[in-house]
């Protein structure tokens, strides 16, 4: 019982730390740019159905959920499904998405990477996933894009030493010779102070 008061004390000072300081970088004028989500999570999924379905809809167009729960229920589901088929070793085709089956690994020789030495690796099965066309089609139209970040000179200094405001990089003159024909340098003969 003590480690469970202790973990949601931990947790809600943690809250509060968060919240107080959101407030100081409001107070402090401080714009933080948002993060665009690396992943997204079953909690999302439930959150993002549960707002598509919850306005009042015909029969056609869906079901209306009236509580979270109900899009919760309604994604375990699914999912619990998805497993289960795959789980038998059956083959799981989501038209539009793509499809997962299952493959049988071998048992084999391995290798610990830390300490070099043998080790045998249990036969398993894994899941593959292949896009379907229109998936594929999707994600590579020309405005799905993600910009590309612009490539940056190595020669260009980030921020310029006194006097080379008006020039741009660094003051090397005539080609770049490529690494294998510039030698190597030893010690601290060619160092940049």
């Amino acid at each position: 019982m003590k480690t469970e008061q202790s973990g949601q004390d931990g947790e809600s000072k943690r809250r509060i730390r968060m919240h107080t300081m959101r407030l100081v970088h409001l107070l402090a004028g401080v714009v933080r740019p948002s993060r665009t989500p690396k992943s997204f999570t079953r909690s999302e999924l439930i959150r993002s159905i549960y707002e598509r379905f919850q306005q009042p809809r015909s029969e056609e167009e869906g079901p209306r959920l009236r509580r979270l729960a109900q899009a919760e229920c309604l994604v375990l589901a699914v999912l619990d499904e998805i497993a289960d088929a795959l789980e038998r070793g059956l083959r799981v085709e989501l038209r539009g998405v793509g499809v997962l089956t299952i493959k049988q690994k071998g048992g084999r020789q391995g290798r610990n990477p830390r300490t070099g030495e043998p080790v045998a690796i249990d036969p398993h099965r894994v899941v593959r996933f292949r896009a379907s066309e229109l998936l594929l089609a999707r994600l590579n139209r020309p405005g799905n894009r993600s910009p590309e970040r612009q490539k940056s000179d190595p020669r260009q200094l980030v921020f310029p030493i006194d006097g080379d405001h008006d020039r741009p990089g660094d003051a090397q003159t005539g080609p770049t010779l490529p690494r294998s024909a510039r030698g190597r340098r030893s010690g601290r003969e060619g160092a940049m102070l």
